[in-house]
């Protein structure tokens, strides 16, 4: 998930590194190993507990690239982690407060959904 754009520009790579120092209290393995690590590490992607926190992170620091190239969105929104990540970036709550509840949420979802599934 955005290995070119972390690999390439600062401004993406800037947020998500913002995003695994702050997340590094909440999760038991550091969010840039979860998405860019070795395979053992990127399978917890698999995990809800990782995977909403990572995809907040990345769709964070697609806003923050879009910022950077002068993109200034009218209005913002989302679906489920998304609509975290827009009210972040909308100023409703900060990165750290944003993190925090994205993390708890995803733990909530990962230990009361087990051993249940996903249907779309």
């Amino acid at each position: 998930m955005g290995r070119g754009l972390y690999e390439t520009e600062p401004a993406f790579r800037a947020a998500l590194d913002e995003c695994d120092a702050l997340l590094r209290g909440h999760l038991d393995r550091p969010l840039l190993d979860v998405l860019y690590g070795e395979p053992k590490d990127t399978a917890l992607l698999d995990r809800t507990a990782y995977t909403q926190p990572a995809l907040f992170a990345v769709e964070y620091a697609l806003s923050r690239l879009w910022h950077s190239w002068g993109i200034r969105p009218g209005a913002v929104l989302g679906h489920s982690v998304g609509e975290y990540a827009a009210a972040c970036v909308a100023g409703v709550f900060g990165l750290e407060d944003a993190l925090t509840l994205v993390t708890a949420r995803a733990s909530l979802m990962q230990r009361l959904c087990e051993p249940g599934a996903m249907l779309a």
